[in-house]
């Protein structure tokens, strides 16, 4: 049956990136039934649950025939939330939709690698990377929206390879990703095995795919259309979650997305060649697109002031969380350091002017996220600053706003904050329109 099924899967595959690479100016194959969508089938009509997959803006700088060849049941970039530098892998790549997206958002210090086991998936997915400029040497075509490179030349490798036998290293990669894909094995925990192998600790899952809720007819489980359709190789949402937890898995979720109704549950019976009276009942309420999480543990995590040989490595975490390094150099003594193993995955500082502080530069490292780091580092600074006898510290946040009351911080104008402060290396470094300013009164005990 494995090889069956692989043989089947390759064979629609190839046919839909030989499609894919020839069509042009029609809709993407994922406007139709998922049967049709991950057969690479003929398109008629819209299905919920695989539609609107992607948004007109998200594909739009995307060249036309890798959003051709997306043959998925959700987004998987949309869920990963996925950080500038980090390696990314996506398991049945395609046409390179997925791996293209993530380019974007790890950026040039990041790198992304997808995984195919069809030739001309793989010719198709290196021809749109390299449209994209997304090819090591920065490559040159302008993409469909006519940008160049803004996926960053070199952050994307494309392997030939199968999701039961992957071939990356141990512990290389921060995220793992797929669309539609998981399904189509019939050694799934094989392939959630090497998943969590290749995953570094505290790396995460973040995958869309279909799922079961309750049980189906065996006729179904054995339709070889429904396989390739991604419907028949379906686990069941439980028992995905169980498997996480056997294979090493922590925190796994299954979050349904789109549901079949009776119309499209009747389709997909028909378009296997099942009596649709027969079985559209069975199927009807019980196939669904899902986002399926999990973290990889064994995240071990140790405090401390940062040295001067770590002025690099703190440098580079706060380039990838997107945040300011100038002054940092100067300041270092003031810093705290998250360290797991010989990796800094979390940092950050406290800057003195007179009776005040600036906490800056709060940052952990996306493969080290939901560890507590954070809270654990702000801690630090701020018994530090206790400790220094200051009076109040102040911080400047374009995206935590929200988290920073919990500590007693406070909003406040940027004009409220002392002289000493406003004319800070942190505060001069950020567009003051896009950021928010709070305080922390600590000559109150607050």
């Amino acid at each position: 049956m494995s090889e069956d099924v692989k043989a089947v899967v390759r064979e629609r595959y190839r046919e839909a990136a030989l499609r894919a690479g020839e069509v042009a100016g029609v809709q993407s194959c994922c406007g139709g039934p998922v049967a049709a969508c991950c057969a690479g089938g003929a398109v008629t009509a819209p299905n919920p649950i695989t539609r609107d997959l992607y948004d007109a803006t998200t594909t739009s700088s995307l060249p036309e025939a890798a959003v051709l060849a997306s043959l998925g049941c959700g987004n998987p970039t949309a869920l990963a939330d996925l950080g500038a530098g980090e390696v990314v892998l996506d398991l049945g790549s395609g046409g390179g939709i997925d791996v293209l997206l993530s380019a974007r958002r790890v950026g040039p210090a990041g790198k992304v690698y997808g995984l195919d086991m069809t030739d001309e998936m793989l010719d198709l997915a290196r021809r749109n990377a390299a449209a994209a400029g997304a090819l090591p040497g920065g490559a040159v075509a302008s993409g469909a929206g006519g940008e160049v490179g803004e996926w960053g030349g070199g952050s994307v490798e494309f392997l030939k390879g199968e999701m039961e036998s992957i071939p990356l290293p141990d512990e290389s990669v921060d995220v793992v990703i797929s669309n539609c894909v998981i399904n189509l094995s019939v050694d799934k925990r094989r392939v959630l095995g090497e998943v969590f192998r290749v995953l570094k600790p505290g790396g995460r899952l973040a995958v869309a795919d279909v799922v079961v809720r309750g049980e189906v007819p065996p006729e179904v489980r054995r339709s070889m259309e429904l396989w390739v359709g991604c419907v028949a190789g379906a686990l069941e949402e439980r028992e995905f979650e169980s498997l996480l937890r056997e294979v090493g898995f922590e925190a796994p979720s299954v979050e349904p997305t789109r549901i079949y109704d009776p119309e499209e549950a009747r389709a997909v019976v028909l378009d296997a060649g099942l009596d649709p009276d027969a079985f559209t009942a069975a199927v009807e309420g019980r196939f669904m697109a899902a986002f399926i999480r999990a973290r990889k543990g064994g995240l071990e995590v140790s405090y401390r002031v940062a040295e001067p040989g770590d002025l690099a490595a703190v440098e580079g975490l706060l380039r990838r969380c997107q945040l300011p390094t100038e002054g940092v150099a100067e300041a270092l003594g003031g810093f705290v350091v998250a360290e797991s193993g010989t990796r800094v995955v979390g940092v950050a500082g406290l800057e003195v002017h007179g009776e005040d502080g600036v906490l800056r530069s709060v940052a952990v490292d996306p493969t080290a996220r939901s560890s507590g780091i954070g809270g654990a580092l702000t801690a630090r600074v701020l018994a530090a600053a206790r400790e220094a006898g200051l009076d109040r510290i102040y911080l400047l946040t374009t995206t935590a706003a929200e988290y920073f009351p919990r500590w007693g911080f406070r909003r406040i104008a940027r004009a409220d904050a002392s002289t000493a402060v406003q004319d800070s290396v942190e505060f001069s470094a950020v567009c003051p329109a896009s950021a928010v300013v709070m305080v922390l009164d600590l000559a109150s005990g607050a």
